[in-house]
This record gives structure tokens, sequence and C-alpha cells, in this order.
């Protein structure tokens, strides 16, 4: 019983670091975007996430007008991997922004300057 728990941490812990490794590169300033890298990650993560959350993932990642802040993301993430809400907000999530010698405003939103290929119409 113990190793399967500990199997399932590790499985958890996998999936967890490719949402935050794709969060973290997509939010790079654009001279240091790696698209390989941004595909390679968002298809993983879209590989295991449930429907309604591979969508926000999606609409966010696509700059969709109304997608959610990639502080939600993160919160909807993580209390799908824990299973539970244990009631962390999204305001809580730290983003360290990238200096910027352009920006002298500092905003909440975190953004990207990634460019997405548009969804297909179906």
């Amino acid at each position: 019983m113990k190793i399967l728990e500990v199997e399932s941490q590790k499985e958890i812990r996998l999936k967890g670091e490719i949402v935050a490794e794709l969060l973290a590169a997509w939010i790079r300033k654009d001279a240091n975007l790696d698209y390989h890298q941004l595909n390679k990650l968002s298809f993983q993560a879209f590989i295991w996430l449930p429907k309604e959350l591979a969508e926000e993932l999606s609409n966010s990642l696509a700059h969709k007008p109304g997608a959610m802040d990639i502080r939600s993301i993160i919160t909807k993430i993580r209390t799908h991997l824990r299973g539970e809400d244990d009631g962390f907000k999204s305001a809580d999530v730290i983003v360290f922004n990238e200096r910027d010698i352009h920006q002298t405003i500092n905003t909440s939103r975190v953004t990207s300057h990634a460019v997405a290929k548009p969804k297909p119409h179906i």
C-alpha cells in the first residue's frame, strides 16, 4: 500500500512539474522563448489534464479574451492534483517578473509574449 502511495505522489509531482515548466517557459520574455520546449510541455499537459482544465489552459495560452490568469490556472490544477480544494488562493501564487527595461508599472496579471497558432475551426 505504501509503494502505491509513493508512486501516486511521484506521478502527481511529475504532472505538476510539467505544468510549472510550461507556464514558466511561457511567460519568459520574447527573446528567450523556446517554442520547441513550449510545444513539448503543452502537449504533455494536454495529454493528462481533464477536459475542463485543458480548455482553460488552452484559452490562457492562446490569449483568448476572458481567459484565466496564470495564477488561477495553477490553483485549479493544484486542486485537481491534490484531489481537494484546501483554500489556497490564486493571489498567494508568487510570480517573479523578469526585468523589462520598457515596463515601468508592475501589474498582478501575468501575461506572455508567446504567440500561439490559432485553434482550428471544427
